[in-house]
């Protein structure tokens, strides 16, 4: 790293320290990507026995990325479609997806709003880590079609998406006396998709 002056100003320049990945097989850069998103899985999911927590931001994911929130959402909107009319099979799907993404920004909003420090584009990945759970339920709905089974499996998996939502947001900067405000529209978005689950 250089220091150098430029009009009374400090500029520092930090130079790249990681490999060069021009010449790296595309294998294994989708492998790479696999890896961190399976990684980032594991730290919503699991965020009580995670400790790599950053002590700064008090976020357990330090770094975003929208791979995992992508194909989550593309999953979930496919399995969503697959178990709508044929008739309606589009529409559910590009209805679930655009919903996804505008509700994950609208709650971002909110949070920010409140007075939350987080980044937009962090608060989205988290949100949309968070909804891999109901990835699951979505399929578990195609295969069993009764209602009475499926209604307590995607609660749990409801539960599980705002335990992981809520546990990693918890850095999020929120005032303790706005937290409910901060996370109402958390739980109305995965209770939405949720039941979404269990009515197609």
């Amino acid at each position: 790293m250089n220091t150098h002056t430029l009009a009374g100003d400090q500029i520092q320049d930090r130079r790249f320290s990681g490999g060069d990945t021009l010449d790296e097989p595309v294998l294994e850069t989708l492998m790479r990507d696999v890896r961190a998103v399976g990684r980032r899985v594991k730290q919503v999911l699991y965020p009580k026995v995670n400790a790599n927590i950053d002590a700064e931001s008090g976020q357990i994911i330090r770094d975003w990325d929208l791979w995992g929130p992508l194909v989550f959402c593309l999953f979930l909107s496919l399995a969503l479609s697959i178990s709508a009319p044929a008739q309606q099979a589009s529409r559910v799907f590009s209805g679930v997806f655009a919903f996804v993404w505008i509700a994950e920004a609208l709650v971002t909003l909110n949070i920010k709003l409140l007075g939350g420090s987080i980044s937009f584009f962090h608060s989205v990945c988290i949100l949309g880590y968070a909804l891999f759970p109901l990835v699951p339920g979505a399929i578990f709905s195609l295969i069993v079609k009764s209602m009475i089974i499926r209604f307590p499996i995607v609660v749990a998996l409801i539960a599980w998406s705002l335990f992981a939502s809520m546990r990693t947001l918890k850095g999020a900067g929120v005032r303790e006396g706005r937290v409910v405000l901060a996370m109402y529209p958390v739980w109305l978005f995965y209770g939405w998709l949720g039941w979404l689950c269990v009515i197609t």
